[in-house]
């Protein structure tokens, strides 16, 4: 079952951990600008895409 209920920790680390993300995701789209797009269960950039599977774990490969 999954937990619901965060705690301060959880949310600061959740925070910190977001931001990481955000600022790659500004590295990857400077190298295009505008080519970043996110969607259910998928990332892309400039060749490259993140994709969650069926199972959860998300995976990077090159893109179309």
């Amino acid at each position: 079952m999954r937990q619901t209920t965060s705690t301060a920790d959880e949310n600061a680390k959740a925070l910190e951990i977001a931001e990481q993300i955000a600022a790659l995701l500004g590295e990857l789209d400077s190298l295009q600008p505008g080519s970043v797009h996110a969607g259910p269960g998928r990332i892309s950039g400039p060749g490259v895409e993140i994709r969650r599977d069926p199972n959860g774990t998300w995976a990077a490969r090159t893109g179309r």
